[in-house]
């Protein structure tokens, strides 16, 4: 045995997962090293950087086309990591749906990602990727999409950047997967919870009414919004009429979007809302998983 070998066991390096393993947590992947993590959107380029302690740095956007920003950028950025590791949210181009009986066989959610034809069956699209979350009390799911031609693209060209891809995520997704778990504690219907979801991510916006134990209704949307909050208040204003009168809202945007609770309240008048937005949530929850 080589001494570098009986020093990297000494150390526990031996035991800490591959870095290009995006089974396991991002902690034990990267510990003590420098990356960023980024959001892609149709015409935007965002990024934190995420110190050697785990620390999330100030939050930066450029609204310009994301390919020809990196390509300006990618040199100074790079010098913000150790060895170009990087995490990127796709914010565009995706469908978030709400379906019904898909299969729950033993081991579906994984063959999802091989061989999604043979759970979904006529759901199937050629050519795209997929997640699902299931509802664990009704036979509700719901379903993740987007184009993998376009996901290599985008992982090209920060490939071409000089960047190593350690994740690649929806953040729309992973922040309504954030607040069921944190909504939806207790099981069965001990204490069920009537919430509307509201997920606001460098303008996406994603809308779920539940009810106690079902989702009755999805909707979502990619390029809503940008500096101006209105085209969310006009999105989300038709589901007022639908919404049990004492059904509140809860909030979850990647970043504070200043004035979006007074939006919410004037066109989802008395409703309480919960927000759960803080700066560099989105970072923050890919950092521990």
């Amino acid at each position: 045995m080589k001494l570098s070998d009986i020093k990297s066991i000494l150390n526990f390096s031996a035991f800490r997962p591959e870095p290009d393993d995006p089974s396991a947590p991002w902690r034990k992947r990267f510990p003590s090293r420098r990356a960023i993590f980024f959001g892609v959107g149709k015409s935007s380029l965002s990024w934190r950087t995420i110190s050697k302690n785990g620390k999330i740095g100030e939050f930066e956007i450029t609204r310009s086309d994301p390919k020809e920003t990196l390509t300006q950028t990618a040199a100074q950025l790079r010098e913000l990591t150790d060895d170009g590791w990087c995490a990127v949210s796709l914010n565009t181009r995706y469908v978030i749906s709400l379906e019904t009986n898909l299969s729950r066989r033993p081991g579906s959610e994984d063959l999802l990602k091989v061989n999604p034809r043979s759970v979904l069956g006529g759901r199937y699209e050629r050519g795209k990727k997929y997640a699902v979350t299931h509802n664990p009390e009704t036979n509700s799911s719901i379903l993740f999409s987007c184009d993998e031609e376009q996901t290599r693209k985008v992982e090209s060209v920060f490939r071409e950047a000089g960047f190593h891809l350690g994740r690649v995520c929806c953040g729309t997704y992973v922040l309504l997967r954030h607040a069921l778990d944190v909504t939806n504690v207790t099981k069965g219907s001990e204490k069920p919870v009537s919430t509307f979801f509201v997920v606001c991510c460098e303008g996406a916006v994603s809308a779920l009414v539940q009810d106690q134990d079902r989702w009755l209704e999805l909707r979502s949307r990619t390029d809503v919004y940008e500096e101006d909050l209105t085209p969310i208040a006009d999105l989300l204003a038709p589901f007022h009429s639908r919404l049990a009168p004492e059904t509140g809202i809860t909030l979850i945007c990647d970043e504070p979007l200043p004035g979006l609770t007074e939006r919410l309240e004037a066109v989802l008048p008395n409703r309480a809302i919960k927000d759960l937005s803080q700066p560099g949530l989105l970072a923050s929850i890919m950092l521990q998983n």
